[in-house]
């Protein structure tokens, strides 16, 4: 029986090779995760569209805010966001109250009703998950910590 040949087995030979690899493994993950997030996002959104689940989480992580402050994290013109948020408030998401600090601003903030659509939303998205892992064999399902791990060490890092 022949050798095999382990500098075959063992991958690119030279640093060109290597970043087109690379670059391909990119590529596909970029491919993946982006049409994961957006599945997930389609599924279950408890009536929401992405736009105003994002403004109700953007919210919820930064607490009462003005409505600028939440158009620029959310990356939006005021009128966008204005329109938003009237959304969630005529939900029973979002109050929306005025500023004592400055008459011509108002202040939204995350109501009982918004955090617990939020929790049934992520609920959903995370059964969803539970429920595509059943596809994989034992023995696949027992990598996906694993790879979890890289992800995670993929998204914390920055760009050297």
């Amino acid at each position: 029986m022949p050798e095999p040949d382990l500098e075959a087995a063992a991958g690119p030979t030279d640093d060109v090779e290597a970043d087109e690899v690379d670059a391909e493994v990119a590529a596909r993950l970029r491919l993946v995760v982006a049409r994961l997030a957006r599945q997930l996002r389609q599924h279950a959104a408890g009536g929401l569209t992405p736009s105003q689940f994002s403004a109700l989480t953007t919210i919820d992580y930064h607490g009462t805010l003005r409505l600028g402050e939440l158009a620029s994290y959310e990356s939006v013109a005021p009128p966008t966001i204005t329109r938003v948020v009237g959304a969630l408030v005529e939900a029973g998401l979002v109050e929306r109250r005025g500023d004592p600090d400055d008459a011509r601003s108002a202040l939204v903030a995350v109501t009982d009703a918004g955090r617990a659509a939020m929790r049934a939303v992520r609920a959903e998205r995370t059964a969803l998950l539970a429920r595509r892992f059943r596809r994989l064999t034992t023995e696949q399902r027992l990598q996906v910590p694993i790879a979890l791990k890289l992800l995670e060490m993929l998204s914390e890092a920055g760009d050297e």
